[in-house]
């Protein structure tokens, strides 16, 4: 259920379209205007209940105005106008700060789940030069200079660090 909390919508967005894909070959599903009424019925808070009567007002305003329940711009617009008011549109910067302040804890497992998670939200590519530098940043020295001491590590290679590496 989605309740408006923003941390969540991308889980949400998500979980819907896992759900979406599982039943795609069910008839709400192959219907845009039925999908819609279903993702709607997904939403209960307080804080959502004006807008879903919105989305459900103009829902019914472009049926009025002859359009057909299978016009794949029915879900298109609606899942424009959900992201538009429910996703943290600041969120690629914010993951991309906390990315810059990532430091390694005790579990390297987690630091480097941690590491690929925020770069993939920042939408940073993990070989490109700076997010290796930012790497390099967050580890601590000891691993560093594991990597650097390693058989494999050539600092004369045209990229001497890769994210796998």
């Amino acid at each position: 259920m989605f309740n408006r909390d923003r941390a969540k919508t991308c889980k949400f967005l998500l979980n819907w379209d896992l759900w979406a894909a599982i039943n795609q070959t069910n008839d709400t599903m192959k219907k845009p205007f039925s999908r819609i009424i279903a993702m709607l019925s997904y939403m209960d808070s307080t804080c959502v209940d004006a807008w879903k009567e919105e989305q459900l007002q103009k829902l019914k305003e472009e049926m009025d105005d002859r359009a057909l329940e299978t016009d794949k711009t029915l879900w298109d617009h609606f899942l424009e106008r959900f992201k538009n008011t429910f996703v943290n549109q600041n969120r690629q910067s914010e993951a991309y700060q906390e990315l810059c302040k990532l430091k390694q804890g005790k579990s390297l497992d987690n630091f480097f789940a941690k590491f690929k998670q925020l770069a993939h939200e920042a939408d940073v590519p993990l070989d490109d030069k700076g997010t290796i530098e930012t790497l390099k940043h967050a580890m601590t020295k000891g691993l560093t200079s594991a990597i650097i001491n390693s058989p494999t590590f050539n600092p004369t290679a045209e990229v001497p660090w890769t994210f796998k590496q």
